[in-house]
């Protein structure tokens, strides 16, 4: 893993109903290959990203987990490529707005 490959994600102030629900989310970011991993300061979670190892359903689950606990999608701008542009850029799609809007 070369540091350049790595892209640092930001979640702020992340909405838990629950301890599971915070469970969750965690499970769910660990579940996610290209995640290198996370750290937290104040109401900021760090989320480190393995650019060399995105693929579509990577990207997909981010973009599903974002969604789901409100954080910004637009950051995820900066995986846009022509590797993904087919589905990515589809402006039918639940992200299309928040990404690229």
């Amino acid at each position: 893993m070369d540091d350049a490959d790595i892209v640092e994600l930001q979640a702020r102030s992340v909405a838990y109903y629950s301890p599971g629900d915070e469970e969750a989310f965690f499970e769910w970011l660990d579940r996610i290959e290209c995640v290198e991993g996370g750290s937290g300061s104040g109401d900021t979670l760090y989320i480190s990203v393995d650019r060399a190892e995105l693929d579509e359903e990577c990207l997909t689950e981010l973009l599903a987990l974002f969604r789901r606990y409100g954080v910004d999608l637009k950051q995820l701008r900066v995986f846009d490529s022509e590797e993904f542009a087919s589905w990515f850029r589809n402006p039918e799609a639940f992200w299309y707005a928040e990404v690229f809007g």
